[in-house]
């Protein structure tokens, strides 16, 4: 799958195009639907299927102290379209900066979508807004399309259980530490990447060494505090079961901030500092909790060790 980023360096594609945009935070079961449709009217038409999406958050630009945490990074958002885009060929990158959210309505269907992109069909969501101070909506851009030659095509949302399939749902769920419904909602894994980074070595005292995870996005999406089953992903390829907390550990620690430390399992002993680290959780185990102890932690950790095995045994099975 070919990578332009950003779009705004783009002269122009070689091919017309059929066009799903979006930020695709995520990539859930709602934007997998999107990619798909974008697939079978490509292939249709004999037209070459890409997308577009910008590099942050665009209210990250705007109302940064508002902007939603990211559920996933943008080189995994390349990755997932590309796993669940069933032939999508191109992911065209917009640099979401000040220049590029002043393009009125009429420039970016101008410049961007017709200009660079070639634009023959484009698809978006029900709520998809663009142009300065959003005053494109998918009313204008179907006025846009009847104007200039394109289809425009509205997805309407997904629906699991009666609810509707969004990122905000999918960063609540995470957030409460509801990390199966989440899943559901995503169609696949929550995930965080980062490098190892060097803490307290506190837990090589207590019996259990930890990996500390300093995630590589700015902003990302973390559950919430507690106790979590995952599996530690490691840079040759390697999944190795690991008991996970998040939070500030208000046993050892007076300093409040969170962090992300996991105990791999499987009698894993390698030094890991400063590599390519990601956890994949799969279940809450239990909330956040300060103990009278060392050793009362110590027997916890035990527990949360056994569980951790148990829990991923059974979601395995699924």
């Amino acid at each position: 799958m070919r990578v332009i980023n950003p779009v705004q360096e783009l002269g122009q594609i070689q091919q017309d195009t059929v066009i799903a945009i979006g930020v695709f935070d995520g990539v859930h079961r709602g934007h997998q639907e999107i990619l798909r449709q974008t697939v079978r009217e490509a292939r249709s038409l004999s037209l070459t299927p890409i997308v577009l999406t910008f590099d942050i958050h665009p209210s990250e630009l705007f109302a940064p102290a508002k902007s939603p945490t990211y559920i996933a990074s943008l080189s995994q958002r390349m990755e997932l379209i590309e796993a669940y885009g069933g032939g999508i060929e191109a992911v065209a990158i917009a640099r979401f900066d000040a220049a590029f959210s002043a393009l009125s309505p009429a420039e970016f269907v101008g410049d961007i979508l017709e200009g660079r992109l070639r634009a023959r069909h484009v698809l978006v969501g029900a709520d998809f807004c663009y142009g300065q101070g959003r005053s494109g909506t998918v009313t204008t851009l179907l006025g846009a399309g009847a104007d200039n030659g394109f289809a425009v095509t509205v997805v309407p949302p997904i629906l699991l259980g009666g609810e509707r399939v969004s990122s905000t749902q999918v960063r609540g769920l995470i957030t409460e530490g509801d990390i199966a419904a989440a899943t559901t909602l995503l169609g696949h894994s929550f995930v965080v990447k980062g490098i190892v980074g060097h803490g307290k070595q506190l837990g090589r005292t207590l019996g259990y060494p930890t990996v500390n995870l300093m995630p590589t996005q700015p902003h990302q999406l973390l559950p919430g505090n507690g106790v979590y089953a995952a599996y530690a992903l490691l840079a040759d390829g390697r999944r190795i079961q690991a008991a996970v907390s998040v939070g500030t550990n208000p046993t050892t620690d007076t300093d409040g901030g969170r962090k992300v430390e996991a105990f791999l399992m499987e009698g894993f002993v390698e030094d890991l500092y400063d590599q390519p680290f990601a956890l994949d959780f799969r279940a809450k185990l239990r909330g956040e909790e300060k103990f009278r102890s060392l050793d009362a932690l110590v027997t916890q950790m035990a527990k949360d060790v056994a569980k951790t095995a148990a829990s991923l045994s059974a979601t395995d099975r699924i």
